[in-house]
């Protein structure tokens, strides 16, 4: 069997319409192609042509949340073709509640540098905010987001934060839990997440947040473990941050509220049973039995 991913798809079309297939072929959608954020109208009406004519195709489709399974029905395809698979979240150490100290608080933001991840406006909710005590870190690549990341790292300098805002790059799974390990606030601004798996990744290391609510992120990111604000006005996000950097209390409660989420985050063993499940049950129509 082959499983191809959402980014990949539209390439598969020619050879999906021309059948012949050795075996079940299973489609993984993180969330629409056509919703990316700075496409021009007609490049997102072709992307929404080319996936939905694949996903035709295919045998199956394997979505990262329920939010992205509303959504493909909302494009037209078919429920029962659906089936969600939650991404798993590795289980770091555990990290036990930290004393007050003193400092300014760090922020960070794990997310490639790309229009949709939304770090320009957490930027902007971050320029009324100059008089608080914060450091923020920006864990991502840039590949294939050239023109963004200028754009990110413009903004940083001409508020003259280079020594205030550091972007990291992308970075080894040693030195990522590095940075979830000493960060006292997770903060994400993304428009639109089919998961959001830093987001679980920050509440599996016990991390408040404070984050947008594009897509799935009301449902990966409990309303107990810090704020989730509409993304479209820098100004919420703003109001949010600004309450979480003036509360240390407030944090300390959400965190502790992350580290008990942490338990009901799910596998990778479960995420791949239902690949295989599927897997079986294509294989066993293409065979009629």
């Amino acid at each position: 069997g082959l499983v191809i991913d959402g980014l990949a798809l539209p390439a598969f079309g020619p050879a999906l319409a021309a059948g012949g297939r050795p075996g079940p072929v299973i489609a993984l959608i993180h969330h629409p192609l056509a919703l990316e954020t700075g496409l021009e109208p007609d490049q997102a009406r072709r992307l929404d042509h080319w996936e939905t004519q694949a996903l035709e195709r295919v045998d199956a489709v394997v979505v990262t949340s329920a939010a992205t399974r509303a959504m493909l029905v909302a494009r037209g395809i078919a429920a029962a073709r659906l089936h969600v698979a939650l991404p798993g979240t590795d289980r770091p150490a555990r990290r036990l509640p930290r004393p007050p100290r003193r400092g300014p608080v760090r922020l960070l933001c794990v997310a490639t540098l790309t229009p949709r991840k939304g770090h320009l406006r957490l930027l902007a909710a971050l320029r009324g905010l100059r008089h608080l005590p914060w450091r923020l870190v920006c864990v991502g690549g840039e590949r294939g987001a050239a023109d963004t990341a200028r754009r990110i790292r413009a903004t940083r300098d001409r508020a003259g934060w280079r020594q205030r805002v550091r972007l990291a790059g992308g970075l080894d799974a040693r030195d990522l839990t590095q940075h979830y390990r000493q960060a006292d606030l997770f903060v994400f601004a993304s428009r639109l997440e089919g998961y959001g798996m830093a987001l679980a990744e920050a509440l599996a290391h016990g991390l408040p947040v404070v984050t947008t609510r594009g897509g799935a992120i009301t449902q990966t990111v409990p309303a107990t473990t810090g704020m989730r604000v509409h993304g479209a006005d820098p100004r919420a996000l703003r109001r949010a941050l600004a309450q979480a950097l003036g509360a240390s209390r407030l944090r300390r409660r959400w965190a502790a509220q992350a580290r008990r989420h942490r338990r009901r985050l799910g596998d990778w063993p479960a995420t791949a049973t239902v690949f295989h499940t599927l897997m079986q049950t294509a294989g066993e129509a293409a065979h009629g039995g």
